[in-house]
C-alpha cells in the first residue's frame, strides 16, 4: 500500500507525460525545418490554456521545488493572471523561458507539432509560426504525425482509468488557477 497517494498519482501522470515527450520528439526531429519552436520562444505561452487537475498537481509539485523567491514571483504573476487574454503564463520568465518546464502540462509538451484530435479528425492545429510552408503532406504525414498521437490519447484514457477517474469529467482550469489553488 502506498504511503502517499498524491505522489503515486503524480508519478502516473509523469509516465503519461513521458509518453507524450517520446512521441513529440521524433515528429519535431523529422519536421524540424517546419517548426520555429526554440528556447526563449514564448508564442504559445501567451494563450489561455486550460489543464486538468492531474496536471495542476504536477505543476504545484514543481512549484514547491523552486527557490522561495522564484516561487513567490510565479505566484504573484498567477494572482494577476487574466484568463482568456494574451496574458503570459505565470510560469514564463522575463527571458521567455518556462520556469516549470519539467512539470509543464500536456498541451505545453504537444503544442508546435500539428495536433490531431479524435473529436475533430479532419483538422490539424499548430502554432501559427509552424508548418507555414508545408503543403499537401503525404501519407507519411499520417504515419509519422497523426498515428503516433493516438498512443497518447490511449495512454491518457489508461492513466485516468488507473487513477479511478474513468467516466468522470475532467475539471479544467488555467495554469494560474491551479498554481494559486
Amino acid at each position: 500500500m502506498s504511503r502517499n497517494p498524491h505522489a503515486d498519482r503524480r508519478a502516473r501522470v509523469r509516465r503519461h507525460l513521458a509518453v507524450i515527450d517520446g512521441i513529440v520528439a521524433p515528429i519535431a526531429d523529422r519536421y524540424r525545418e517546419h517548426i520555429q519552436c526554440r528556447a526563449g520562444c514564448s508564442e504559445c505561452c501567451q494563450q489561455s490554456f486550460r489543464v486538468t487537475a492531474l496536471e495542476g498537481e504536477v505543476l504545484r509539485a514543481g512549484l514547491e521545488q523552486l527557490a522561495p523567491e522564484l516561487r513567490a514571483q510565479i505566484l504573484e504573476r498567477a494572482r494577476r493572471y487574466e484568463p482568456d487574454t494574451r496574458t503570459p503564463c505565470p510560469a514564463l520568465s522575463d527571458e521567455g523561458r518556462c520556469t516549470l518546464y519539467e512539470h509543464r502540462p500536456r498541451i505545453c509538451r504537444k503544442y508546435g507539432i500539428p495536433l490531431w484530435h479524435p473529436d475533430d479528425p479532419h483538422t490539424l492545429k499548430t502554432c501559427r509560426l509552424n508548418f507555414r510552408t508545408l503543403r499537401a503532406p503525404g501519407d507519411d504525414f499520417i504515419e509519422h504525425v497523426i498515428e503516433p498521437q493516438t498512443r497518447w490519447f490511449s495512454d491518457w484514457i489508461e492513466t485516468r482509468k488507473s487513477l479511478g477517474l474513468a467516466g468522470k469529467p475532467d475539471e479544467k482550469r488555467s495554469i494560474a488557477a491551479w498554481l494559486v489553488d
